[in-house]
């Protein structure tokens, strides 16, 4: 009869020892302990890993959620194996499971027109200077999100001196990477009055570098990706749709694939890959049939 259930501690230990990080850790450790107690008292080890594979999939409808669970009992069973505690098993009882395609959510072009004018209506009818200062902001951060599709992640980095005023170009700064995009004149405008009227309202933040600032924050500090999330919340429950930096973003790229040819598109929206771009375009296409 089986019992992994003593293994589980020096599994940790050896995932520590790789230097993996906390999460894994922790969240492998959880699931072998999970996969010891399902499997307890099996006669063997592909007995163990039949029992297994059915009690997730009816527990966790989820594939990505099975997929995750197999990856971590897929490392379980080389750390047992390596230490000859089981021979050999069926590895298709742990085969990554298939996950359908969903269709991406991209804005239609008829609410994408709504949720642009959204926020220079709420400049035009501002009562006072900080919120007509906040809508302007605003604006320019759903404008720059519709036009280069932005990531919120990338918008919150943002100093002025990644934008050329000389040449319209915008340095997105990633997390291990960046890129040059071509802004048009008319967002550089708003970026150029944006700016003017934070001097304006805000004048001690007049040498902060970065261009997203907020009321509330500390003095010249950012504003953070869940501020992103708020600004198109409150455009949702006002115009009664679901908009969101994503979908939005989607719109851009989904533009910007049927107008191009050029292979290395993938590099201006921020993917490591061609084939994560080629990836998002079907799933495009799949919305439209």
């Amino acid at each position: 009869m089986l019992d992994f259930t003593p293994n589980v501690k020096a599994f940790e230990a050896y995932l520590k020892s790789l230097n993996k990080s906390f999460h894994t850790v922790k969240q492998y450790t959880i699931d072998s302990n999970q996969f010891s107690i399902i499997t307890r008292n099996s006669e063997d080890i592909n007995e163990a890993l039949q029992r297994y594979t059915i009690e997730i999939q009816t527990l966790y409808p989820s594939k990505n959620s099975v997929n995750r669970k197999f990856a971590a009992i897929r490392q379980f069973l080389l750390f047992l194996h390596s230490r000859g505690v089981i021979p050999l098993y069926n590895e298709q009882y742990l085969q990554k499971l298939t996950k359908e395609q969903t269709p991406l959510v991209v804005l239609p072009i008829k609410q994408l027109q709504q949720a642009l004018s959204f926020w220079p209506h709420q400049y035009d009818i501002a009562l006072t200077e900080e919120h007509a200062w906040l809508a302007l902001r605003n604006t320019a951060i759903v404008y720059i999100i519709a036009e280069l599709a932005l990531k919120p992640a990338e918008l919150v980095r943002m100093q002025w001196r990644h934008i050329d005023d000389t040449t319209n170009e915008l340095t997105v700064i990633a997390s291990k990477s960046f890129r040059i995009l071509p802004i048009t004149k008319e967002l550089s405008a708003l970026l150029l009055r944006y700016q003017q009227h934070t001097t304006t309202f805000m004048p001690l933040t007049e040498y902060s570098p970065y261009v997203w600032l907020g009321v509330g924050n500390k003095l010249g500090e950012p504003i953070s990706v869940k501020t992103i999330e708020r600004i198109y919340k409150a455009m949702s429950e006002q115009l009664g749709f679901k908009v969101t930096a994503t979908n939005m973003r989607y719109h851009a790229i989904q533009k910007e694939l049927k107008n191009s040819e050029d292979l290395d598109l993938y590099k201006q929206f921020g993917y490591a890959r061609k084939w994560v771009l080629d990836e998002r375009g079907q799933r495009f296409n799949q919305k439209e049939k």
